[in-house]
């Protein structure tokens, strides 16, 4: 499918605003506009900022020849409680702010303009423990394509051997059907197959490189059906733990990790890739092999900055289940939508060489009662069934 980065052309109020909204970029973090109080409900946790509810607003021209073919938002991270309008109709409502999701556009497109509406919530302080942000703080994309489609994160790929190199590749479709797969290596093709939509086929890459912290070699997959096209980055490495510790590519390797949270300093929530780059640049350099995200999970620009610079990554979900740490955090949504959540944050990772663990929460104080031990088990179960290549932890 085609992909248009909605980042220009939008306005930002608050909610409940008569006066027009401002116009803003995106990504962007609209609590970084507002007053600093010493009445502010989240204090120090947000940095004395005060809580407003936002909403967005962006114009989409869909031409008539166009409009039976597929349109898709993707949302890669809104805080929090988002709400999407089309036209008038609500499309779409996903509570946790750190989640990529998608919105068929479908029932609610009309040919012509079109009005999207964004609503974020974040007047509910104290929701969260460290600084969130509020917004739309992570990138939009619009993806169009035929009505017989690649699937959205539809592309896996799976180190079956290193020694040869060889992967098993999935590419999943909206219908019954034949996809051509090549890997490249920048122009040059190593392999090449045919195969059914949704159905595994190996490939044997006797040429490829492993990926790992000190060569991260990156090779792309591209798939085409029917008339569509779709493209995925992978790298090429094995990982087993146990008694002899962590392995990659058959080698013991320490972590020596770092917590990041999923702000950029004074930039604040926005993400900003050259900026997310740099932190990891920066850690690299000063002898950190590995991160966690803290205390969520992590955006893709990251994953692709350790893709490419060789970081390895511990993505994690939350820091709590169903006891509260404020007043007006996750807990309320939590049982709902955990699955869901968890099913984004895996799609999102399938493919990044980089991602070598998940964790299902931090400091979950729930893992003291028999309630808890169970969820944890839920929890991991879960993934490991969403995910059979990764360790998960707690």
């Amino acid at each position: 499918m085609k992909a248009t980065s909605l980042l220009t052309g939008w306005t930002c109020r608050h909610l409940g605003d008569t006066a027009p909204g401002k116009t803003v970029t995106l990504p962007h973090d609209a609590m970084l506009a507002e007053p600093r109080t010493a009445l502010s409900a989240g204090g120090t946790n947000t940095g004395w900022y005060e809580g407003y509810d936002y909403e967005y607003r962006h114009t989409l021209t869909v031409p008539e020849n166009a409009l039976a073919d597929t349109h898709i938002l993707e949302f890669e991270g809104v805080y929090h409680n988002a709400e999407v309008w089309l036209n008038g109709q609500k499309a779409a409502f996903r509570p946790y702010g750190y989640t990529n999701f998608y919105v068929d556009c479908a029932p609610y497109l009309h040919a012509g303009e079109n009005e999207l509406r964004v609503i974020a919530r974040n007047a509910d302080q104290p929701n969260s423990r460290w600084y969130s942000g509020a917004g739309i703080y992570r990138p939009v994309t619009l993806w169009v394509g035929p009505e017989a489609h690649l699937l959205l994160d539809g592309l896996r790929v799976r180190t079956v051997s290193i020694d040869p190199p060889e992967v098993e590749v999935t590419a999943a479709a909206s219908a019954p059907g034949t996809v051509q797969l090549q890997v490249l290596d920048g122009t040059t093709v190593l392999a090449s197959a045919s195969a059914e939509a949704g159905k595994p086929v190996r490939l044997k890459l006797p040429e490829a490189a492993l990926w790992s912290p000190e060569h991260p070699q990156l090779y792309t997959l591209q798939a085409a059906y029917g008339t569509d096209t779709a493209a995925a980055r992978f790298g090429i490495r094995s990982l087993a733990w146990g008694r002899e510790g962590l392995l990659l590519n058959g080698s013991r390797i320490i972590l020596q990790g770092a917590c990041i949270h999923h702000d950029n300093g004074l930039l604040g929530a926005v993400c900003h890739p050259d900026a997310v780059r740099r932190k990891v640049r920066i850690l690299h350099e000063n002898g950190y092999n590995a991160i966690r995200s803290a205390h969520n999970p992590c955006s893709k620009a990251l994953l692709d900055a350790c893709d490419e610079q060789g970081m390895l990554v511990m993505d994690e979900y939350i820091d709590h289940w169903y006891i509260h740490k404020t007043e007006h955090d996750y807990v309320d949504y939590f049982n709902d939508w955990w699955r869901s959540d968890l099913e984004s944050m895996v799609k999102k990772d399938y493919n990044h060489p980089c991602v070598i663990l998940y964790s299902t929460g931090n400091e979950v104080s729930e893992t003291a009662q028999k309630k808890g031990i169970a969820l944890t088990k839920q929890l991991t179960r879960y993934l490991h069934r969403l995910d059979d290549t990764r360790p998960v932890t707690c």
